[in-house]
């Protein structure tokens, strides 16, 4: 039998050695990649604020799941009502937002003249699933604090919350259908659809963004601290008696340092026939403005007005 030669023992030895380098290097680039992965992950948040009449209504969880997803406030009310015995639901907010994990987003919207505040953070995403917390106060009373939400990417989660006078009462008067502020109970729903980052829309950036007096982008450094504006009151848009406008148009201004709008402009619409009737309310929201490291700032605001709502909100 002959023996192997120095050169094909030299060339095992060699295989041997780099054996288990080339497996660290695989492992090494496989967790990488899946930590780009997870990186790349994003959800985009839709989140409905309702009053009910918890009096009227069946007792359902503090966290549950509506079994479905609707496509429309109307129908998702339907579902609350037939999935859970909840009475007397209006939307009083809808908002769609595309965040990424650890990401906060927090808005501030009127209802009935006093501030309605919620945050929202998804803490933990994965391809299919995410964790999140919320949180909802009115007038500076904690309504609604929920911690480490599990929820399927998809599914619509239900939180129900305290009663608070952020509700509003229709009536019959002199002017036809009238409200007035009333106390009712919060009910939350929050739709996530988990996505890649690049697919996100209705970024915080892209809701609002520091600019100057001409509406020309203002660059960032890590160390800026910029605040958007926030929405103090909101002018009703007005139709013809009669009028069945569905849908919902999505504005962009600019908000200056005294909180008024100007340069409107029109980014989405099913009917273009609506749009000055839009501009013309949005250019009557008041706002306190936006700050960019604690001083006063132009910045942009973008406002979806939900058509078929306009006397809820």
């Amino acid at each position: 039998m002959s023996r192997p030669s120095t050169l094909s023992l030299l060339s095992l030895a060699t295989s041997v050695l780099l054996l288990p380098l080339l497996l660290l290097l695989l492992l090494a680039g496989e967790a990488r990649a899946q930590l780009l992965k997870q990186g790349d992950l994003g959800v985009g948040v839709t989140v409905a604020i309702y009053q009910f009449d918890e009096q009227e209504s069946k007792l359902f969880p503090l966290v549950s799941s509506l079994k479905a997803t609707a496509s429309t406030p109307e129908e998702e009310i339907e579902l609350l009502g037939r999935n859970l015995g909840a009475q007397g639901v209006r939307l009083r907010h809808f908002k769609s937002i595309g965040l990424r994990e650890g990401e906060t987003f927090t808005d501030t919207q009127p209802l009935n003249n006093r501030p309605f505040v919620y945050s929202i953070i998804p803490r933990v995403l994965t391809k299919g699933e995410i964790t999140f917390d919320f949180t909802a106060s009115y007038a500076d009373k904690v309504l609604l604090e929920a911690k480490s939400v599990t929820a399927n990417s998809y599914d619509t989660v239900v939180l129900r919350g305290q009663p608070g006078a952020f509700a509003i009462r229709e009536f019959k008067g002199p002017q036809g259908t009238e409200t007035t502020p009333d106390t009712r109970s919060l009910l939350v729903t929050i739709t996530p659809v988990i996505q890649n980052t690049r697919a996100l829309q209705n970024k915080p950036s892209d809701l609002s963004r520091p600019t100057d007096q001409f509406g020309s982008k203002i660059s960032l450094s890590p160390s800026d601290i910029f605040v958007m504006p926030v929405l103090n009151s909101r002018a009703p848009l007005n139709f013809a008696p009669g009028s069945r406008v569905r849908g919902s148009i999505t504005l962009e201004g600019i908000i200056t340092p005294d909180g008024r709008v100007t340069n409107v402009r029109i980014l989405d619409t099913p009917d273009a026939a609506l749009n000055p009737k839009a501009i013309e309310a949005f250019r009557k929201y008041r706002f306190t403005s936006a700050k960019l490291n604690g001083r006063d700032t132009y910045a942009t605001y973008r406002e979806t007005i939900l058509l078929e709502k306009q006397k809820d909100l």
